[in-house]
């Protein structure tokens, strides 16, 4: 009888993780697929000049939960557009609206997490995923450059160590995937377009994120978070009206 139950209990168990499995494979894909570019239609026909140069800050989740401090707090006119699980792929159809025609001085753009995820875990799809990435992220930087702003690119943060009950679910291809993408995105400097290298200032020489600047695989801590406004801070600092050049 114990033996059974046993059996039972462990075909339960299986049968949880490959649905689960087969539910995250299926997010995955979804986030390679353009949704929502009307998201933010009313917030932009709302949005009233400041007087004070305008830094949209373009991207997914990690977008969303950037913080500004020092100067960047209270000389320039901050706007969200960062959109949670969205990828490059989805946020390509919303870059003239919720960046271009809003015209800002700067435009910060943290997205590719959610990309490279999801290429990691579907095989089959990683590099067109890999190189619609650095596509997008090659052509935000350019539009926005071109428009007459100025283009701040982060780097993609690797993810921290997963929890075992992500494991299942997890490729450790990601963290290559993430290294090559990057090394992409430290070449697109030019004069308009300047690099904030997130992941070298959060995880360095390390494989992965410190758990202490991470809230889950994938998110940022709040110090984590405190540490990218500072550089961020440094960044602007030269770009506002009547700083020497």
């Amino acid at each position: 009888m114990l033996s059974l139950l046993c059996l039972l209990l462990a075909c339960s168990l299986m049968s949880a993780v490959m649905g689960a499995r087969s539910f995250f494979q299926d997010r995955s894909e979804l986030r390679l697929r353009p949704i929502d570019p009307g998201r933010f239609a009313e917030a932009n026909r709302a949005l009233q000049s400041s007087g004070k140069d305008r830094i949209v800050i373009f991207g997914d989740s990690r977008a969303h939960q950037t913080t500004v401090s020092g100067d960047t707090a209270s000389a320039w006119q901050v706007v969200s557009r960062g959109v949670s699980g969205e990828s490059s792929v989805q946020a390509s159809y919303r870059f003239q609206n919720d960046v271009i025609d809003l015209r800002p001085r700067v435009v910060l753009i943290v997205t590719g997490i959610n990309d490279a995820v999801a290429a990691a875990n579907l095989p089959g799809m990683e590099r067109a995923a890999v190189a619609n990435l650095k596509a997008n992220v090659s052509r935000f930087a350019q539009e926005a450059a071109a428009s007459g702003a100025v283009a701040i690119v982060s780097t993609i943060v690797r993810p921290t160590t997963p929890r075992l009950i992500r494991r299942p679910f997890w490729s450790d291809r990601v963290y290559a995937l993430i290294d090559e993408v990057n090394a992409h995105i430290r070449g697109l400097a030019a004069d308009n377009v300047l690099i904030l290298d997130a992941d070298a200032l959060l995880v360095g020489d390390k494989t992965t994120l410190p758990w202490h600047l991470a809230t889950d695989e994938v998110h940022l801590s709040k110090e984590a978070h405190e540490l990218l406004a500072a550089r961020l801070d440094e960044m602007l600092r030269p770009l506002r009206p009547g700083a020497a050049h």
